[in-house]
């Protein structure tokens, strides 16, 4: 019996003391060690304009489908009024970020986005961690979060978190629905109560 609680001691220091691994298109890749900590924190008022420069850089050269506006430190501003921003950061500074409305039925996630340098680390799944936690210590009950149809990975990237799609809709809300083109509509229950931010 001890010599088994030694191995079996013996196996979970090895494995904490281990290189840790991410998956990326199916294969392991370990995480480069660094000597900075991911922070994760609610956004400051003063951080509106930090938070635009963090947009115009993620989504530089490329159309963003959300119905909130992340364009002007007033945006912004007016968006820190109905909802939370959460800040991802590193020594370096800010490096990604999540915006979210908590509902009483369901928190709708309008943004989850990383600087490009910064992607495929784990920080995305941090941030919806993060925002998955908020939400269930405001006890509410599921998170709702929209994808263009086309950008694949990010929805395996939340069926792999417990999402599921539930409906479809036009990117223009005036016109029907295209199968070429629309956004999923995905849904995840909560645990609430268990977790606190």
């Amino acid at each position: 019996m001890l010599a088994s609680l030694e191995s079996v001691r013996k196996e979970i220091t090895e494995a904490l003391h281990s290189e840790p691994e991410i998956v990326t298109n199916g294969r392991k890749t370990p995480v480069p060690r660094s000597k900075s900590e991911l922070t994760i924190r609610l956004a400051r008022v003063d951080e509106a304009a930090q938070i635009v420069q963090l947009m115009k850089t993620i989504f530089r050269g490329r159309g963003h489908f959300s119905r909130a506006s992340f364009a002007s430190t007033t945006d912004v501003e007016q968006l820190m009024t109905q909802g939370k921003f959460l800040l991802a950061e590193n020594e370096k500074g800010i490096i990604g970020c999540a915006y979210l409305e908590p509902r009483l039925e369901a928190t709708r996630l309008h943004l989850l986005a990383v600087t490009p340098s910064h992607q495929r680390a784990g920080i995305g799944s941090q941030l919806l961690e993060a925002a998955e936690r908020l939400s269930s210590s405001m006890q509410c009950l599921f998170m709702h979060l929209r994808v263009v149809n086309l950008h694949w990975d990010t929805i395996k990237f939340c069926r792999r978190r417990g999402y599921v799609e539930f409906a479809l809709e036009s990117l223009n809300g005036e016109q029907p629905v295209s199968l070429h083109c629309h956004i999923v509509r995905m849904c995840k229950r909560l645990e609430t109560g268990r977790w606190a931010f």
